[in-house]
C-alpha cells in the first residue's frame, strides 16, 4: 500500500480532528494554520511527501528563530500529534519526528522577592482554623518542600511520614519537611480526627475538611496564594510556580547537589538545573 501524498495526509487529519475528535474552533484554527505552514514549506511541484527527520529538523530550526517560545512549541506538539495520527493510521514513517526533543526555556530566578521573606511569610500566616492550617500547609508544602499543585492535590495521607519527615511523590522522588510542616500537618490531623476519622486514602489538601474524599481544584490552589499573600499585606502577588521557583533558588544557593534536587523536583524537572 503506497503512502498518500502530504497534503492529502494533512487534509485528512485536519477533517478526523474536526469531525471525530470534534476539536474546539480555536485549537483547529491553530492546526489549521500551522499545518498549512508547514504543508506550504515542504511541498514542491516535484514532491508530495512525508519529509525526512533531518528536514523536519531543519524546519523547525527555523520556526525556533523566527517565533516565540510559545508559538514553536505549539507547532512542535502540532508536528507531534500528526505523527501520531499517521502512526495510528498505519501510515509508514520511516523516521517519526513525533521523537523530536523540545528544548525548554531557562527557568527565571530574578524574582522580586527573597527566599527568606517567603519563610517570614509562611511562619506568620494564622492557625485559628481547620481551613487557615490547611492553607498554611498548602504555602508550606509548595514554598518550602517544593510540590507542584498537582503533587500536592494527589497527595494523600499515606503519602505522608512525619516519622522520617518525608513524603513519597512516586517510586523515585521523594521530598522533605520541616519540623514547623511537621508539627503543623500533626495539628492539622488532630483537628480533622475530632470531625470525622481520618482514612489512608483520604486526600491531604481537601475543599471539605470534614471527609478527604476529593481534593481541592487547581485553581483553588492558585486563588489562595494569591488571595493569601494579598490579605497578609504582602509586597508582591504570589503563585505556586513563584514559591517552588524561590525553593529552588534557595537550593541553587545552599550548593545541594543535582542528585538530592532529582529527587525532590524529579530528574526532568528545569528546576534541577
Amino acid at each position: 500500500m503506497s503512502t498518500p501524498p502530504l497534503d492529502e495526509l494533512v487534509q485528512n487529519y485536519l477533517e478526523w480532528l474536526k469531525n471525530i475528535k470534534r476539536a474546539p474552533y480555536q485549537t483547529f484554527r491553530a492546526y489549521q494554520v500551522d499545518l498549512i505552514q508547514f504543508l506550504k514549506h515542504f511541498l514542491r511541484a516535484d514532491r508530495n511527501e512525508i519529509p525526512s527527520k533531518e528536514e523536519i529538523e531543519e524546519y523547525l530550526a527555523t520556526m525556533q528563530k523566527k517565533y516565540n517560545y510559545a508559538s514553536y512549541r505549539r507547532k512542535v506538539t502540532v508536528l507531534r500529534n500528526f505523527t501520531k495520527y499517521m502512526v495510528e493510521s498505519g501510515i509508514h514513517v520511516p523516521d517519526p519526528f513525533i521523537t523530536i526533543s523540545l528544548p525548554m526555556p531557562d527557568v527565571n530566578f530574578n524574582l522580586p522577592v527573597q527566599y527568606e521573606e517567603i519563610i517570614q511569610l509562611i511562619d506568620s500566616l494564622p492557625e485559628n482554623s481547620v481551613q487557615e492550617i490547611r492553607d498554611k500547609i498548602i504555602f508550606s508544602l509548595i514554598g518550602k518542600s517544593g510540590l507542584t499543585v498537582k503533587q500536592l492535590l494527589s497527595l494523600k495521607i499515606k503519602d505522608i511520614n512525619l516519622a522520617n519527615n518525608q513524603i513519597i511523590l512516586s517510586r523515585n522522588q521523594l521530598t522533605f519537611i520541616d519540623d514547623k510542616t511537621t508539627k503543623l500537618i500533626e495539628l492539622y490531623f488532630s483537628k480533622i480526627n475530632e470531625k470525622a476519622a481520618l482514612a489512608l486514602d483520604d486526600y491531604l489538601i481537601t475543599n471539605d475538611l470534614k471527609s478527604g474524599k476529593l481534593p481541592l481544584s487547581s485553581r483553588s490552589i492558585n486563588l489562595i496564594v494569591d488571595k493569601t499573600s494579598a490579605e497578609m499585606g504582602f509586597k508582591t502577588r504570589l503563585s505556586p510556580t513563584v514559591l517552588r521557583r524561590l525553593f529552588a533558588k534557595s537550593l541553587n544557593e545552599k550548593n545541594i547537589n543535582k542528585a538530592a534536587k532529582e529527587l525532590i523536583f524529579g530528574r526532568k524537572s528545569r528546576l534541577v538545573g
